[in-house]
């Protein structure tokens, strides 16, 4: 029901999709639609809403608890997925506000409409940061009405607390055998790219792959699929969550022996 709420007050925004030949083309084409693409994708392959739900504070909701950023959520990929990258996000974000602010005690149905309704300024806006700062607003605003009519609901604030949560995400890593040339992209961005009907492992198409870096760590925040070349030209690869490796800071990827048919 939320879901459905949140997605008419997006409708009236999305048009006819341009061809695109790249998945951020597409994106950069028509933000609408392909918002609600990402948010869709964003809900059933992050698994990080579920494991980042936080009570409800005796001072009340903050709509900024979860301190959503580019870099928390996509590590080194914040700059390469660009808009896609803030729609992931922003997707994650408004999950997170349609499940907590029930639980809260806010009505479904006005509290989803609400989250569409800053959802659609900014999509509108391209997702802007004064946007977002003001859609914020307006729907502190209107939560805040809501909450007049419902006895019991948690007050509302929105502080903003990034700056107290320094997160390392860096990892090296390796490959056995050694030599191999490797690329990663976050899990969530290769499955936007095979939701658009693009080669998700075509780098030039899927154009969110990064090559590894030869000198020092990189910042994995989430399930990351990664492709490796190996010295013998054959290609393998698979994914891995970071998470499972920050005690040892080292991911090491290995050469898969084809099974016997």
């Amino acid at each position: 029901m939320s879901k459905t709420a949140a997605i008419a007050v997006l409708a009236c925004l999305v048009t006819a999709s341009a061809g695109a030949q790249t998945s951020s083309q597409k994106v950069q084409d028509n933000p609408a639609a392909q918002y609600v693409l990402v948010k869709t994708v964003t809900g059933q392959s992050l698994g990080i809403l579920k494991a980042r739900a936080l009570p409800v504070a005796a001072d009340g909701y903050n709509l900024l608890q979860y301190c959503w950023t580019p870099h928390n959520v996509l590590g080194d990929w914040s700059d390469r997925a660009g808009l896609t990258g803030e729609m992931v996000v922003r997707s994650l974000e408004t999950l997170a506000w349609s499940r907590d602010l029930v639980r809260a005690g806010y009505p479904e149905k006005p509290t989803a409409e609400a989250i569409g309704r800053y959802e659609a300024a900014l999509v509108e806006a391209k997702f802007a940061n004064a946007a977002r700062v003001r859609a914020l607003d307006a729907l502190q605003a209107e939560l805040d009405g809501l909450r007049r009519q419902v006895p019991g609901a948690a007050a509302i604030r929105a502080h903003y607390r990034c700056d107290q949560q320094a997160t390392s995400l860096g990892l090296n890593f390796s490959t056995a055998p050694a030599g191999g040339d490797v690329r990663f992209i976050p899990y969530v961005l290769r499955q936007i790219c095979q939701t658009q009907q693009l080669d998700a492992d075509d780098t030039a198409r899927c154009d969110y792959w990064l090559p590894a870096r030869p000198d020092g760590p990189m910042s994995f925040a989430e399930e990351t699929v990664y492709s490796v070349r190996w010295l013998d030209g054959t290609v393998g690869g698979g994914r891995f969550n970071p998470d499972e490796q920050r005690t040892t800071g080292t991911v090491t990827l290995r050469e898969r022996t084809p099974q016997k048919k």
